[in-house]
């Protein structure tokens, strides 16, 4: 049967078969697409709770293995076995012998020969993922196998590799699912029978009335109408149909006053028959703004041509050719014409091609607006943007000049103060060598206070270009890994960490950040030296450092249980030389806060700190991501 066959039959009978096979079809598609739904819904799911799994088991076994564990380590893996869909848990050292699995035959035995009995799909995969070498979770779907395999460094020489089946679960979920199918497909069908009645009831008798209207509006009886009623399809289409002979009438009073309105408005509207020599078919009455009557272009007592401005005619001309040739039909431009003063005025002009059934164009029409006003203050604007560009040339030049000069004064401030200082470090030296028998106590604890304030002049000196580099330094944004950039940071404090017997925590998981490297490092240097510092008479000190992404921002946090500080004091220790310690207690220049605060300011970020006397301190850097 085909498509024109179709339309033989009568609609009360078209209608029902239609429904009917539409039914049937959409239960069968919904019936394929369910099972590819469950199947993914399923994998989904499941990839979901291993990753909850191996986060979970991942913490446990950390803990056992960094207790020495052995026999509570296989006993972890052992267990997983009791959860539903694990098949293979297998934990391997970094000679890739088993050292916990589900099944003791597998213990202690290179990964190889404790997996040779499984199917190939399995081993393949196991093998596979067991290869991986990254720090974090990995969850994979091997092929052939439908099953989820999932991977996890416990610690360095030591991974846990996890084989979850699928077969379990899309089971269950298909079992559960026929039910919900079957169900859907009896009211599919229920549905499709009810409309079949409505159809014939509600239908069938209104669409002939619509029928016979739409003839008879068709012979140019405009008076006829359907008189259908209600808010269906037939009855809108019916109202539609109505109220369209009514509107012919009033479309055409429209047209008359919109012709009226173009006429009275600043836009000209023209039209040309397209004809050698364009001559023009239309224009409206509003061309007497231009000092012309619509006459003299219509009977071409005036040309348009003559009247635009010669250094526009050829580009007009070779843009209505190219459009005549290739389109598109609409297009838009701007060109000049002569006032009948003598003056030129700049048009907007909006052209359409008008073509008839073949393709050939037949008309062009164009709307003209006269934006002279607007070209001249655009003028006054591209020259008033050339004196700011010149006026931006020179106060860069300016700016530069004073980097320059900042730059020398910084190098000669800090040579010129650390020269006497050597001296006075030296000089103090050898005193203390060359004359120490003939110092009492007193005045050799007179020169050792000496170096010391030398000392701290010098670190002084130090943190004030730091300070003015900051200044002068624009940021440069690079690709940044937190972890790797902490690392750097803590191996830099080893020594110190060590000595003080220091706990530190990380926990700065998150993706690369795009930021200025010196910028942060500079940061984090700070906020990790004040932490040791004012934590080290705890028992022992404990310092945190974590990091989490948080609407849009990254959020950096360093903590320690030191002596903390009054919050009435917030805003001061952010200020250079801002102190609430004595120096004698607590070394420092009272710069380093500052150099934090500039730094992250400069990044676009924000600093600020939550502490209480006695209860250690938490500085809070907030950045965009």
């Amino acid at each position: 049967m085909t498509w024109g066959g179709l339309t033989l039959l009568p609609g009360r009978i078209l209608a029902p078969l239609l429904l009917a096979g539409f039914a049937l079809l959409g239960s069968a598609l919904n019936y394929v697409i369910q099972m590819q739904e469950f199947r993914h819904q399923v994998a989904s799911d499941q990839r979901r709770r291993l990753t909850e799994i191996l986060n979970f088991e991942q913490n446990r076994l950390e803990i056992q293995a960094g207790l020495g564990s052995r026999f509570h380590v296989s006993r972890i893996v052992a267990s997983m076995g009791l959860r539903s869909a694990i098949t293979n848990a297998l934990l391997i050292d970094a000679n890739g012998q088993v050292v916990g699995t589900l099944f003791r035959t597998r213990l202690y035995r290179p990964l190889t020969d404790a997996i040779a009995s499984e199917a190939p799909a399995v081993r393949a995969g196991l093998l596979a993922i067991a290869s991986g070498q990254g720090k974090g979770i990995e969850i994979v779907q091997p092929p052939g196998d439908f099953a989820l395999l999932g991977r996890v460094a416990i610690r360095p020489d030591m991974t846990l590799i996890v084989r979850s089946d699928l077969g379990i679960p899309l089971a269950l979920r298909t079992a559960a699912g026929h039910q919900e199918l079957w169900r859907e497909t009896a009211l599919i069908l229920l549905f499709a029978a009810a409309l079949a009645i409505l159809l014939h009831v509600l239908w069938f008798g209104r669409s002939a009335r619509l029928t016979a209207a739409v003839a008879a509006i068709g012979e140019g009886r405009f008076d006829a109408r359907s008189g259908l009623t209600g808010h269906d399809e037939l009855g809108q289409i019916g109202q539609a149909l109505d109220r369209m002979a009514a509107d012919l009438k009033a479309r055409h009073a429209n047209l008359e006053q919109l012709s009226t309105l173009i006429n009275r408005s600043p836009v000209v509207a023209i039209e040309w028959r397209k004809e050698p020599g364009l001559p023009v078919t239309y224009v409206s009455d509003s061309v007497r703004r231009w000092g012309y009557t619509p006459e003299e272009l219509l009977s071409g007592a005036v040309r348009y041509r003559d009247l635009i401005h010669p250094e526009d005619r050829a580009r007009i001309s070779a843009n209505l050719a190219r459009h005549l040739a290739d389109g598109p039909d609409d297009y838009r431009g701007e060109h000049r014409v002569r006032h009948v003063s003598g003056q030129w005025i700049w048009l907007d002009s909006r052209t359409w091609l008008i073509r008839d059934a073949g393709g050939r164009v037949t008309h062009i029409r164009s709307v003209l607006l006269d934006v002279t006003s607007l070209k001249e203050t655009e003028e006054a604007l591209l020259r008033l943007n050339a004196t700011l560009e010149a006026r931006v040339v020179e106060r860069t030049a300016q700016l530069e000049a004073a980097n320059r000069e900042l730059e020398s004064f910084s190098y000669a401030v800090s040579h010129d103060l650390k020269a006497p200082l050597r001296g006075i470090d030296g000089y103090s030296q050898i005193l203390l060598e060359d004359y120490r028998d003939r110092l009492d106590d007193e005045g050799r604890q007179f020169l050792a206070n000496i170096r010391r304030g030398v000392a701290q002049m010098h670190e002084l000196i130090e943190d004030l270009l730091a300070y003015a580099h900051i200044e002068r330094q624009a940021p440069q944004p690079e690709p940044v890994s937190l972890q790797q950039l902490v690392d750097e940071v803590l191996d830099s404090y080893a020594h110190e960490i060590a000595a003080l017997g220091a706990k530190i925590d990380v926990d700065v998981r998150g993706p690369e950040l795009s930021i200025d490297r010196s910028g942060l490092a500079l940061v984090l240097r700070n906020l990790v030296g004040n932490a040791l510092k004012f934590s080290r008479n705890a028992a022992p000190p404990h310092i945190g450092i974590s990091s989490r992404e948080e609407a849009g921002t990254m959020l950096l946090r360093v903590r320690d249980n030191g002596i903390g500080f009054d919050m009435k004091y917030h805003d001061r220790i952010f200020g250079i030389f801002q102190r609430l310690h004595r120096a004698e207690d607590y070394p420092g220049t009272g710069v380093g806060l500052a150099l934090v605060r500039k730094a992250i300011e400069r990044m676009g970020g924000t600093v600020r700190a939550e502490s209480e006397p006695g209860k250690g301190a938490i500085f809070l850097v907030e950045f965009p991501l």
